[in-house]
């Protein structure tokens, strides 16, 4: 059996000049408008939960998500949700909110009655754990045969201890009640 061979159809010839993978590029990239810095800085940056319209439809969407260049958007009351829609093709329906701006933080209510009896324990504890080391350290001392002297310095050591103590708690709770 025999077959035909079919003739290909001539290409034709192009009618323009045949440009260069570069010049394309280059040519592509002098046509797209570039922004400039400023317009960047003053473009309206979305928020969560901010309502928006997009093009010339007047339904009324909220944004549920924000990227960089894209914003997801759901039609409040519906499952009817819109993905990527870009940043630029949003129009506003609210004024932007301005970010609240306090001076002064807050100061947490402070219980001062807890604070006063965390303090009394930490120095009980200090000085009665401080009280116990000299204790022993002094009989220790004294089985070696140390003279009184170092004994009554560990006295007054303690006892010296229990006094800044005392001046700690007092000049913290002058500071808690103002």
């Amino acid at each position: 059996m025999a077959t035909r061979k079919t003739k290909q159809p001539r290409k034709k010839a192009p009618t323009q000049s045949t440009v260069s993978v570069e010049e394309q590029v280059a040519e592509a990239l002098t046509e797209k408008p570039n922004k400039t810095t400023a317009e960047h800085a003053n473009a309206r940056v979305p928020s969560l939960g901010e309502r928006v319209t997009t093009g010339s439809s007047g339904t009324v969407f909220t944004i549920t998500r924000v990227s960089e260049k894209d914003v997801d958007l759901q039609l409040p009351g519906t499952n009817i949700e819109r993905f990527r829609v870009p940043v630029d093709d949003l129009r506003y329906v609210d004024a932007p909110k301005e970010p609240s701006r306090s001076s002064k933080r807050a100061k947490p209510a402070i219980n001062l009655e807890e604070v006063r009896e965390r303090i009394a324990t930490a120095q009980q504890s200090s000085i009665d754990q401080f009280s116990r080391d000299i204790a022993i350290l002094k009989k220790y001392l004294k089985s070696k045969g140390i003279e009184q002297d170092a004994l009554d310095e560990l006295d007054q050591l303690c006892n010296d201890t229990e006094k800044r103590w005392r001046a700690a708690v007092e000049t913290i709770e002058g500071l808690l009640e103002n």
